[in-house]
């Protein structure tokens, strides 16, 4: 075969990967088509039109030519709106709301302080009597009682204050479970806010028995409590994030459960309100990358899907196809001249299209990571308390760092992380692909060999800190499966190598850096993360109430971890990357 024509059958293989890659994104991103539609607006929409860069933990608030934008946005959606507080910008949205139409429940905040209290209820009972055409209902408080900031009697005070005032019906809004434990507060409201997020339940609840679980809540809330109106006051699915259990984070679930939803509160006539309109960036700081993705619209104002037709699974999904395959072309131009066979370059040619779509994926996760301070309260209130205990700072000097800790460091620290681990998995791969360059040359490339090396093993110690952290507190955090597919899809690179070139030596082709203690410590880091799934669902007041006995939680324990796909493929990955570890004894 001369050169000219061998070129030709190189250049053959790679248009042929670059195919095969092209046509498998299409089976990924193709608009997927849902058996529920809805052509008329939604009930409500929690509305809080904080844009990035705005919080109320950093008192940055919307601006009244923002708000007006966002609700005019929502014309046609949602026939009506929620909110969170009467202050703090939003002493325009009852105005707004009578000029374009739209029906306002409005909300007083509640919290520990009892002069931002009487504040924010002398606010509401001023907007709802001022107001009353667009006013049509209040509700005093959301989750107060969940977060414990008040008691039963302290918020009864405050919603009996309103209702003396004002000639709306006055309610509460709380998790489902807390109106049962708090059976006292329902005297005195006119309605019953509940919220019931399938997503969040003590016993995660998949997509597929969502609606039944629904029912079956409002049904037990109306025997309790007969004759009491109920509004669910939130609800809805996240579009990105960690699974919990069969309970999956994204575009395609959302959709699903958002279009279902109207017809089912038709059928079974209660009222809704879904959470949210827009994606709350600043949420993250509370609860990470799952906590900020809740809206219909992204941060941006850009609709994530529509209520009819087709839906697209993934965010930017046709950028992310595009980067994908030029990117594995880019690596198999690199690749493809060192190899002689036709089964050398179909076999590294594959692998170069996986590797880069692995590299995107990697990349595009590190840039939209969100970290939750809770998730690392395990340290910080440790460090904090000691100090404490050893009289070193007052219990105000704590309150201080502790909030500095969680609000004002935590959204850089997330940015910079974020930016740190999409630059490590760039160069990482950059040196993984000068490897196996030097590798099918029969060359070595000492330092690009040992800092690849140290990759692996920074890869290895990153696992144990997450499993450490995950299964301590690891409610919002996110399962690092994007970054951890990278390792090991380049050590199975590694492993094809060898294969495709039997002459290269095992010693030059093995991650050896970090010994045997790699094959014992990563299995333990999987291990440690299934038990913090675990013990997430055995501290749940409400499951451990339900199901009092281990002979009722273990079948349900296991069949919950069973259908977290996300958790399972991460601790997979663990141990393939364990496997990849050899000792150096091992490669003579």
């Amino acid at each position: 075969m001369t050169d000219s024509t061998f070129s030709i059958k190189k250049l053959f293989m790679l248009l042929l990967c670059m195919g095969l890659a092209a046509l498998a994104w299409w089976g990924v991103i193709y608009p997927r088509s849902i058996a529920s539609e809805w052509h008329e607006p939604l009930k409500s929409a929690s509305f809080a039109p904080f844009a990035d860069g705005q919080s109320p933990l950093k008192k940055v608030f919307p601006t009244q030519e923002q708000i007006e934008a966002d609700l005019v946005r929502l014309k046609g959606i949602f026939s009506g709106i929620r909110t969170y507080t009467a202050q703090d910008g939003m002493e325009v949205v009852p105005e707004l709301a009578e000029k374009h139409g739209f029906v306002l429940t409005h909300s007083a905040w509640l919290g520990r302080e009892k002069n931002g209290n009487d504040k924010e209820v002398a606010v509401l009972i001023e907007t709802a009597n001022r107001y009353p055409q667009a006013v049509k209902r209040v509700i005093v408080g959301n989750e107060v009682l969940l977060r414990r900031d008040l008691k039963a009697d302290e918020l009864i005070a405050y919603i009996d204050q309103v209702r003396s005032a004002i000639q709306q019906p006055v309610s509460y809004a709380d998790v489902w479970a807390f109106w049962l434990k708090n059976p006292q507060v329902a005297e005195h409201v006119d309605y019953l806010t509940i919220h019931i997020l399938p997503y969040w339940e003590d016993e995660p609840v998949s997509l597929h028995d969502a609606q039944q679980h629904m029912l079956a809540i409002i049904e037990k809330i109306k025997q309790r409590f007969p004759g009491k109106p109920i509004l669910v006051g939130e609800t809805g699915w996240p579009t990105e994030g960690r699974s919990r259990g069969p309970a999956h984070a994204d575009l395609l679930t959302a959709a699903e459960f958002v279009r279902a939803l109207p017809k089912l509160a038709a059928e079974h006539g209660f009222d809704y309100n879904i959470v949210e309109a827009y994606d709350q960036s600043w949420k993250a700081q509370l609860e990470g990358t799952v906590g900020a993705r809740w809206g219909l619209f992204d941060s941006a104002r850009e609709e994530k899907f529509p209520l009819t037709g087709p839906v697209v699974p993934l965010d930017d999904a046709m950028e992310r196809a595009v980067a994908s395959v030029v990117l594995g072309v880019l690596i198999g131009l690199l690749l493809l001249p060192s190899l002689r066979t036709t089964q050398q370059m179909i076999f590294l040619g594959v692998w170069s299209q996986l590797f880069a779509a692995v590299i995107v994926l990697a990349v595009y996760k590190s840039l939209r990571l969100s970290i939750a301070p809770s998730s690392m309260t395990w340290f910080s209130q440790r460090v904090l308390f000691f100090i404490a205990d050893q009289h070193w700072l007052s219990s105000a000097g704590v309150a201080y760092w502790y909030k500095l800790l969680l609000q004002v460091l935590a959204e850089p620290f997330a940015r910079i992380w974020g930016y740190f681990l999409a630059a490590f998995s760039i160069l990482f791969a950059i040196g993984g692909v000068q490897w196996l360059m030097a590798l099918l040359k029969h060359k070595q490339s000492s330092t690009t060999v040992h800092w690849v090396r140290r990759g692996f093993a920074l890869y290895g110690v990153g696992a144990m800190v997450f499993a450490v952290m995950f299964s301590t507190y690891g409610r919002y955090m996110d399962i690092p499966v994007a970054l951890y597919g990278l390792p090991v899809i380049f050590a199975g690179g590694l492993w094809l190598s060898r294969r495709c070139v039997p002459e290269i030596p095992l010693s030059a082709s093995a991650v050896y850096t970090w010994n045997i203690r790699a094959k014992l410590l990563l299995p333990l880091a999987a291990l440690a993360c299934v038990w913090g799934e675990v013990s997430a669902m055995l501290h749940g007041e409400d499951f451990v109430t339900m199901y009092p006995s281990l002979n009722e939680q273990i079948p349900l324990i296991a069949s919950s971890l069973l259908a977290n796909h996300q958790l399972l493929l991460w601790c997979l990955l663990c141990v393939l990357l364990a496997l990849s570890f050899r000792r150096a004894d091992q490669l003579t």
